[in-house]
């Protein structure tokens, strides 16, 4: 019952994040997502324990609230591009399985998970991930220890790690041509078009399928 009701706080947190970006952070709003009024003695625990605070219907998500809200929505979204990037589900059938995920997930993973896909911006969904602190130290100074093709160095080997993309029709000229998440393949060329060795052939394609393609950086 403690881990329910934990969740069921996550969710609220979540809703009002996503509330908030559609500039609608109000009690009709939430009435309207929250038609059997699940979360109302959760949104009344919120007021009394200054994670919101309430003007008239207005809700206010303060600093402390909009920490935790931001961590949530972190958690599920980098959860959906995890499902959707490497796992290969699709973009709409993720919502559940991130839900889950969310909930399971410890800081320390969610920064792992975030560097492992290159610390993306967006979700499956076009929408925005809060960044973390690892992406803020990336920008900077760290590199992902998953990488496009195009940023290895010429004659190294590695294996595919995922492919990034939703664009079925380059998705499956990819997987024609055996490129693969697990394939082992060796970069001999970058210019003018890419080429790698995959199973004794050699197989050439254009740079943005490249930048498709993500590698582990520091095999071989």
């Amino acid at each position: 019952m403690a881990l329910e009701t934990e969740h069921r706080r996550d969710e609220l947190l979540e809703m009002l994040w996503r509330l908030g970006e559609y500039h609608t952070l109000d009690l009709p709003s939430l009435r309207e997502h929250d038609p059997e009024g699940i979360y109302e003695g959760y949104l009344r625990e919120f007021s009394g324990n200054g994670v919101i605070r309430m003007e008239g219907e207005r809700i206010h998500l303060t600093p402390q609230g909009l920490a935790r809200a931001e961590g949530v929505v972190r958690r599920h979204r980098l959860a959906e591009r995890l499902l959707v990037d490497v796992l290969g589900h699709s973009p709409a059938d993720v919502e559940q399985n991130a839900c889950e995920f969310e909930h399971i997930l410890a800081p320390e993973l969610v920064d792992a998970i975030c560097t492992l896909l290159g610390h993306p911006q967006s979700c499956p969904h076009g929408i925005a991930i809060p960044a973390g602190r690892c992406c803020i130290e990336a920008r900077a100074t760290v590199c992902s220890v998953v990488i496009p093709l195009t940023q290895l160095e010429k004659g190294r080997e590695t294996t595919i790690a995922f492919l990034n993309t939703q664009d079925s029709g380059r998705l499956n000229k990819l997987m024609a041509m055996g490129l693969v998440p697990g394939a082992r393949i060796r970069l001999t060329q970058l210019y003018p078009a890419i080429v790698v060795e995959l199973n004794n052939s050699q197989i050439a394609f254009e740079e943005s399928f490249g930048n498709v393609i993500r590698v582990w950086r520091n095999e071989g």
